[in-house]
């Protein structure tokens, strides 16, 4: 296991990497944060090789672990515990295959054939943002060997208070509320720190969940759809798919709720 504490100073020169120009970032910062763990060498890899390498840390994941480190998140505002169950939750459905290519990608999930794998960029969006970028069997692997670094850690009642006023935000969702509506209201919960792009991951991350999902347009607990070729609410969506469909009507999903957090008994009065 990795510590949990932070390097600030590491960190600090990930979150200011830029991926379309890496060369801002001084050889001697990168291997200052490579060496603490939190900047990688760019590097060659086939789709089939990052399909092992996601079925090989996922096989090492543990659901609860995930759950408890998701949950811990939301007081501590540590963003990086929260994405583990995004890319987990993709998992849940994700099809086992070879590459199947369109030319330059896969047909069955959003991966190129080959990619110059950057593992400094996909670390800063865990850090800053806390969700997936694209959920490309790359990302999935690194996004679940990282969280497979992490010490387990009990959500606290805070965690849990944090968590019930953002299922209660949710379930007094009007008719016709969006995504876009719960993110605005997400950051009036006292002791959850946030910004916009934070809140639109968390909701995200519950859409692959299957808790905020349309019965037309379901989430990754029991049906797979590869978010490179998912339908789209409207063009140029600023949602990922299926919370992008999701309307106040459609309310949560008490089964999927059930599946990833019914074992906390501090939840069960939210599970109906």
């Amino acid at each position: 296991m990795i510590s949990m504490e932070l390097n600030r100073t590491a960190l600090d020169i990930l979150l200011k990497y830029d991926v379309l120009e890496p060369d801002k970032t001084s050889m001697a910062d990168f291997q200052f944060a490579k060496e603490a763990g939190y900047m990688f060498d760019r590097f060659e890899q086939t789709h089939d090789e990052a399909i092992v390498c996601a079925f090989l840390e996922r096989s090492k994941c543990n659901r609860k672990h995930i759950t408890n480190l998701f949950l811990s998140s939301l007081s501590s505002n540590r963003v990086d515990w929260r994405v583990g169950l995004s890319a987990y939750a993709v998992m849940e459905s994700f099809p086992k295959h070879k590459l199947e290519s369109n030319g330059a990608n896969c047909v069955i999930c959003p991966s190129f054939n080959v990619d110059l794998v950057d593992y400094s960029f996909m670390n800063n969006i865990r850090f800053s943002v806390g969700g997936i970028i694209d959920g490309s069997v790359y990302e999935l692997a690194f996004v679940l060997k990282q969280h497979n670094t992490l010490a387990d850690i009990k959500p606290t009642m805070n965690d849990i208070d944090i968590f019930k006023s953002i299922l209660d935000i949710i379930k007094s969702a009007q008719h016709d509320d969006g995504p876009s509506t719960i993110q605005k209201q997400l950051k009036k919960i006292e002791r959850f720190r946030s910004n916009k792009e934070q809140r639109k991951a968390l909701i995200e991350t519950l859409g692959f969940c299957g808790i905020l999902e349309t019965d037309e347009h379901r989430g990754f607990l029991y049906k797979y759809t590869n978010l490179g070729l998912a339908p789209q609410f409207k063009h140029n969506s600023y949602w990922m798919y299926p919370v992008d469909w999701w309307k106040g009507k459609n309310g949560i999903s008490q089964e999927a709720l059930n599946y990833w957090f019914g074992e906390y008994e501090e939840l069960r009065c939210m599970i109906d």
